[in-house]
């Protein structure tokens, strides 16, 4: 493996679930705001967008994927 390719994926990963994390504060302050201007389905749905982006930033995998259009590969080393 290339060294700016390890380079690249180990912080690429750090940078995705950062930027979801920050990304789900946006849904929290809108949610907030929602809330408060009594749109109850908007901060629902908001709501709920914050609580799939947070999952999503601490379950991202630390395995090896293989992107494909239904369903991606996951396991612990590539054996190609």
């Amino acid at each position: 493996m290339w060294p700016e390719t390890f380079f690249m994926k180990k912080y690429y990963i750090k940078i995705i679930r950062f930027g979801l994390r920050i990304h789900s504060i946006f849904h929290f302050v809108e949610f907030i705001t929602a809330v408060y201007e009594e749109a109850y389905i908007t901060s629902s749905i908001a709501f709920i967008a914050m609580v799939i982006e947070l999952s999503a930033s601490f379950l991202i995998p630390k395995e090896h994927i293989h992107i494909k259009p239904i369903i991606s590969e996951v396991h612990e080393e590539c054996e190609k």
